[in-house]
């Protein structure tokens, strides 16, 4: 079957913040999303290409799917992990002499997730029973789990709290802001929370090989149960030597980039959970490729974006051979929450993975019109 590819458009979206949301490297400002809209046969699908980083980056997204676009016109939908993987391996000189391996991933990501969409409205199938592979009749799980995240530094009690009431069992905290800043936040959501909450931490690379080494230690009397990224670097070599020294369990993924890195991030031992990101560093193909690699870590998508993003993870998870965690942002994202109706989540922590066509994102168009920054011809508003 041919489903020919035969326009394919960009938004911007932007939602300024009251309050600035920390990291241990910087700050976001404001929300933004990039919304990539690809349609065949009179049919739309639409995905979201990561831009959380600079704050400019919604600019240089833009311009580089302008440039991509005429490679995906008139190709064909009916494959998108070959269709990816053709365009990742046509552009790998580009990406070199750019030095921009990341740019031109993350706008890939946009356009393959956009692809997926597309595909399960015109087979009538969620992206998880495509992805799934399953013979008629079975199905894929209809909940997964999730952990909500972005607890820390500010608002530890407000999100510990949140999180209860949203009846997830997990949470996971910002860390790299300097010991007693960091301790601080693990004992805040103690005292909320008890001991029977789980608890992860996220350093964004914040600690040095030494810095490393103790905080895990200190933090892991605290009952903490896996480090995302705890070395500046994310080399695989400084993480294998941090956790034969310390014993603990390791999470990353979210800055990794083409399938060859992500298979040696899996022969980690230590490795509980990788983390592509569908909408940043592999798309739904290749998410989809890494959860079925060999190796032992589960299949938990960094997210950290919009509605689309969110969708993209569960239906991940939900056809993953080794199922983990879907992340939900616990802060305010009305790029999130705002332009669709939210996924559904029961008492338990699970959140419902969508069973209408495609991602089951259903877009309110007067919300997208205001939130809509920019466009690819260059409107502003």
């Amino acid at each position: 079957m041919s489903l020919t590819i035969e326009s394919m458009s960009v938004r911007v979206l932007r939602a300024p913040l009251r309050d600035r949301v920390p990291m241990s490297f910087s700050s976001l400002t404001a929300r933004h999303s990039v919304l990539v809209t690809v349609g065949a046969g009179g049919v739309t699908g639409t995905g979201e290409s990561w831009v959380n980083y600079p704050e400019w980056g919604w600019r240089e997204r833009l311009a580089t799917l302008d440039g991509l676009r005429p490679l995906v016109l008139g190709a064909d939908a009916d494959d998108p992990a070959t269709l990816m993987a053709d365009l990742a391996a046509r552009l790998r000189g580009v990406a070199r002499q750019w030095g921009a391996p990341g740019p031109l991933w993350q706008a890939l990501s946009g356009i393959d997730m956009a692809l997926w969409d597309l595909l399960g409205r015109v087979r009538g199938l969620p992206v998880a029973a495509l992805l799934a592979r399953t013979p008629p009749g079975d199905a894929s799980p209809t909940t997964v789990r999730a952990y909500g995240s972005g607890v820390g530094p500010t608002d530890v009690a407000l999100l510990t709290e949140r999180a209860l009431g949203l009846g997830l069992p997990a949470v996971k905290i910002k860390v790299g802001f300097g010991e007693e800043t960091d301790l601080a936040t693990i004992r805040e959501v103690r005292a909320v929370a008890g001991a029977g909450l789980e608890v992860f931490a996220d350093a964004n690379q914040a600690w040095d090989p030494d810095t490393a080494r103790r905080m895990c230690r200190l933090l892991s009397e605290y009952g903490v149960a896996w480090f995302e990224e705890p070395l500046d670097g994310d080399r695989t070599e400084d993480l294998k030597e941090l956790a034969e020294s310390t014993g603990v369990a390791l999470a990353g993924g979210e800055n990794v980039y083409g399938a060859e890195s992500y298979a040696e991030r899996l022969a980690l031992p230590a490795l509980a959970h990788i983390q592509p990101d569908p909408s940043k560093t592999a798309g739904i193909s290749l998410s989809d490729a890494i959860g079925r690699m060999p190796g032992t870590a589960r299949l938990s998508p960094h997210c950290y974006g919009g509605a689309p993003t969110l969708a993209a993870a569960a239906h991940l998870v939900a056809a993953a051979p080794r199922p983990g965690w879907v992340e939900l942002d616990l802060r305010d994202n009305p790029l999130r929450t705002g332009i669709a109706a939210p996924m559904p989540l029961d008492g338990d922590g699970l959140i419902h993975v969508p069973t209408t066509p495609g991602l089951g994102v259903d877009y309110d168009e007067q919300a997208l019109a205001h939130y809509t920054h920019a466009a690819l011809d260059g409107r502003s508003v």
